[in-house]
């Protein structure tokens, strides 16, 4: 176990619905990460999940105890990881193109965890790896792929997944290029989704009995918003709004889906925000993820907090839980 002996508060700026200012704390956690990404709080035992990428890590972060473990799942890069619900230290990840299913006890480090595979998709596309996924409210794990090769991204190469309880995967997208940011309404009705190289945050009618969904259409579009950067991963507030994580934009946005507003921009220390989930005892604790993965020398001079993972706090808001998989 790894203890972090070393935190960074620093005080951020965020520009609210009106243009009143209000001040946040970002808490520099852990790292740095290549290309940090999938973070789940984990409500049991209080711990933090999060992956790196292409270093095909799995870490659990105790923010009580300042301490970090980590696994390694062979297979290929880790997209996400997600606990398994009802089975004790149990996780499911996507992992290169496998779905595997693994065994890990987070109060310590474990370099080789027993991996079994539950199926694979795309054989027919091997430079294909599974990217963002998430569970939905029936309980089912959805994922999506990408192209990887030499960081070049094939377009609309990738498809999105959800995945029954014995892991067969269903298609549910496909033509997608970059799969990434998942959350669904509180009411089960709409599932929210982001291909990042739209540019959009995309809505669809939900179906939670069979996990169908129809009806697209466009909740925020980046650049007709003038906001810089990419769309990455992104979360749910208790109220519904969407905090959507900008890769090269170093912010994180709070969309209102019903009005289609931005609402508030909240600025980070780091170029390549990925990825973000509330967490901690009432839920009021964004924790966000980064990458340093492309930035050159000069680049990181600029940014030493570049692939850090963050807790912001003081954003007047809170989350809900993470869900386990059903398998």
């Amino acid at each position: 176990m790894k203890n972090l002996a070393v935190f960074v508060l620093i005080s951020m700026t965020i520009l609210g619905v009106h243009g009143q200012d209000s001040k946040v704390t970002i808490e520099q956690l852990t790292g740095p990460y290549d290309l940090g990404e999938g973070p789940h709080w984990d409500e049991e035992n209080n711990l933090l999940y999060f992956v790196d990428i292409h270093a095909q890590k799995f870490f659990a972060f105790d923010p009580s105890t300042q301490s970090l473990t980590e696994t390694y799942l062979t297979n290929g890069p880790v997209g996400v990881a997600v606990p398994v619900a009802d089975k004790k230290n149990t996780f499911i990840a996507g992992s290169g193109r496998d779905l595997v299913e693994f065994q890990w006890d987070p109060s310590t480090s474990n370099p080789k965890p027993e991996i079994k595979v539950l199926s694979t998709v795309e054989v027919d596309r091997p430079n294909n790896r599974f990217n963002d996924g998430k569970v939905d409210p029936a309980g089912r794990f959805w994922a999506g792929t990408m192209s990887d090769k030499e960081d070049q991204t094939a377009v609309n190469a990738g498809a999105l997944y959800r995945f029954e309880e014995d892991g067969t995967p269903v298609k549910v997208l496909e033509n997608i290029t970059i799969s990434n940011g998942l959350s669904w309404s509180h009411d089960s009705e709409t599932f929210y989704y982001i291909d990042s190289p739209t540019l959009e945050v995309v809505a669809y009618d939900y179906d939670m009995e069979s996990g169908d969904i129809s009806n697209k259409r466009v909740i925020f579009n980046l650049k007709e918003n003038d906001v810089p950067g990419v769309p990455d991963g992104m979360t749910i507030d208790k109220d519904g709004h969407l905090w959507v994580c900008v890769w090269d934009g170093n912010r994180i946005l709070e969309i209102d889906p019903e009005s289609k507003k931005l609402l508030r921009t909240v600025e980070m220390p780091a170029a390549r925000i990925t990825s973000a989930v509330f967490g901690g005892p009432n839920y009021d604790i964004l924790y966000v993820t980064s990458a340093k993965r492309g930035l050159s020398e000069a680049d990181l001079e600029k940014q030493p907090a570049a692939g850090y993972v963050f807790a912001v706090q003081g954003l007047g808001t809170s989350g809900v839980k993470s869900l386990s998989a059903k398998m």
